[in-house]
């Protein structure tokens, strides 16, 4: 699903300024996933629109959430609106990225809990957004790492290429 989301900034511009690159650094990781199409900001700096594409709403409010200005409280509650592209394409046609062997391994599911694990969402919070158990998670990141052959989180983001 596409979605066009608008980020309206609190206070000044200086209020911002810590938090800007590790802003620009996540989405454009974001965009390197696939999940941000396009986005920028404001002319008079009031805020900043982005098109992102995820699997339903739930899904696209944890990366907004993920989001460094978010984190920092420097924007209000985003403006979500599902969006139907009707001219154009909604993704940017790109090259296949190729995935490490290790990578292939894991199940879907598995590739879904470790983007989660990537974008800093915690083990009780990944288990919220499946209804799952902690125990439940915990399983699923034990075999992520064996298949990996990694033993840490820190680890994760170095195989996964990301």
């Amino acid at each position: 699903m596409a979605f066009v989301v608008e980020l309206v900034f609190r206070g000044s511009e200086s209020d911002r300024s810590d938090f800007a690159e590790a802003h620009r650094t996540y989405w454009r990781r974001m965009a390197a996933r696939g999940i941000l199409l396009g986005g920028g900001p404001w002319r008079d700096g009031t805020g900043e629109l982005l098109l992102c594409q995820a699997h339903d709403r739930r899904t696209l409010l944890r990366v907004l959430h993920a989001d460094p200005y978010a984190r920092a409280r420097v924007v209000g509650e985003p403006r979500i609106r599902e969006w139907n592209a009707v001219l154009g394409q909604v993704a940017p046609a790109r090259p296949a990225r190729p995935v490490p062997a290790q990578v292939a391994a894991l199940t879907p599911h598995e590739r879904r809990i470790a983007t989660m694990m990537l974008d800093g969402l915690t083990n009780k919070q990944i288990a919220a957004s499946f209804t799952v158990s902690t125990r439940a998670v915990e399983l699923h990141i034990t075999r992520i790492y064996r298949k990996l052959d990694i033993r840490r989180r820190a680890q994760l983001a170095a195989v996964i290429g990301t």
